[in-house]
């Protein structure tokens, strides 16, 4: 789980509270922002796809969800490089997102 979930960086930006970090994670689903990013990169939409792995880049990082901030950001940037959808990997971020959602299902199990 530490890979995915840095509690130590979430509890230094939320001043300890459990709580209120719980009731966020609580609200990040992953999937759905991951399925939007494949469609966006099927359809062939750079700017949308770019913009997708940026909010998925700082939405991670605001949740101290740090492999996945990692993930998008390397999507983010090869989208930014290539200007086109054309030979932009995704199976990286999927794995990542799929193991950052079992982690805070797992960290929300253990202390919600």
């Amino acid at each position: 789980m530490e890979n995915y979930i840095d509690v130590n960086d979430a509890m230094g930006r939320l001043g300890n509270n459990k709580k209120l970090y719980a009731v966020l994670l609580k609200k990040f689903d992953g999937m759905a922002m991951l399925e939007d990013l494949k469609n966006k990169l099927e359809s062939g939409d750079a700017a949308g796809s770019q913009a997708q792995a940026h909010t998925i880049k700082g939405l991670a990082a605001n949740l101290a969800l740090q492999d996945l901030r990692s993930k998008a950001e390397s999507i983010e940037l090869a989208l930014k490089n290539a200007g086109a959808t054309d030979g932009i990997d995704a199976s990286e971020i999927a794995e990542s997102t799929m193991a950052t959602q079992e982690a805070v299902v797992n960290w929300l199990s253990e202390n919600s």
